[in-house]
């Protein structure tokens, strides 16, 4: 597994078997998480699951190298599914909803994002009321940490959207939750440039899901 991958996907899972698309997810396809988590711990993590079948609407794919891979389902409402792949076993999978987005105004400002000093690359981020600690690069130095760069390629069904590629610069943060032992509530903070002047800033939270959570149609 690549370096990237193997920081995704930490808690590496027993191998499970993926074709083309791993879990038989699809785009234009519906997929429904279990949320029971969520409704019997309320306000123990700082988002609210998506509720109901959400629609596959695109799907992204990042290539770590050394046969790894990230495939990304983006759902209807505001969330994603991420499903780390080495060959053909799947190593981790996680639920993201997007919690915030800032645009910088300039491709100056945007730039000073990826940069020593900037909130990404932080040794902890306080967000949502929560100090979530950074998870990649050495987590023994509270000295900023550079963010991990990478093309993702973004696909939608035949007929919608036009297909796009973009860079991430990427920081992933964890938070143990007290109330649910050996849980971890993920912050991801990525900066996307998706051209000479189209660039964001991204905040997403997210938790580690089992395939037994996931009802895919």
């Amino acid at each position: 597994m690549s370096f990237l991958g193997k920081l995704f996907g930490e808690k590496e899972a027993a191998s499970a078997p993926v074709d083309d698309l791993p879990l038989h997810l699809r785009l234009g396809g519906a997929v429904a998480y279990d949320d029971t988590m969520f409704k019997v711990t309320a306000g123990v993590l700082s988002f609210d699951a998506p509720q109901g079948n959400q629609i596959i609407e695109a799907l992204g794919k990042v290539d770590l190298g050394a046969g790894s891979h990230l495939h990304r389902f983006y759902l209807t409402d505001d969330a994603w599914i991420q499903v780390n792949t080495t060959g053909q076993s799947i190593d981790d999978v996680k639920l993201f909803v997007y919690a915030d987005t800032k645009n910088p105004p300039s491709k100056a400002e945007f730039v000073r994002w990826t940069e020593q000093g900037s909130e990404i690359g932080s040794a902890s981020i306080r967000f949502a009321g929560r100090t979530f600690d950074r998870v990649w690069g050495d987590s023994s130095v509270a000295a900023w940490s550079p963010p991990i760069v990478y093309d993702e390629s973004v696909t939608h069904p035949a007929g919608g959207e036009a297909d796009f590629d973009l860079t991430h610069y990427s920081m992933l943060y964890q938070r143990e939750v007290p109330e649910l032992p050996g849980r971890f509530e993920y912050l991801f903070v990525t900066a996307e440039d998706y051209g000479p002047e189209e660039f964001c800033v991204v905040y997403s939270l997210g938790v580690d899901v089992t395939t037994a959570d996931l009802t895919i149609t």
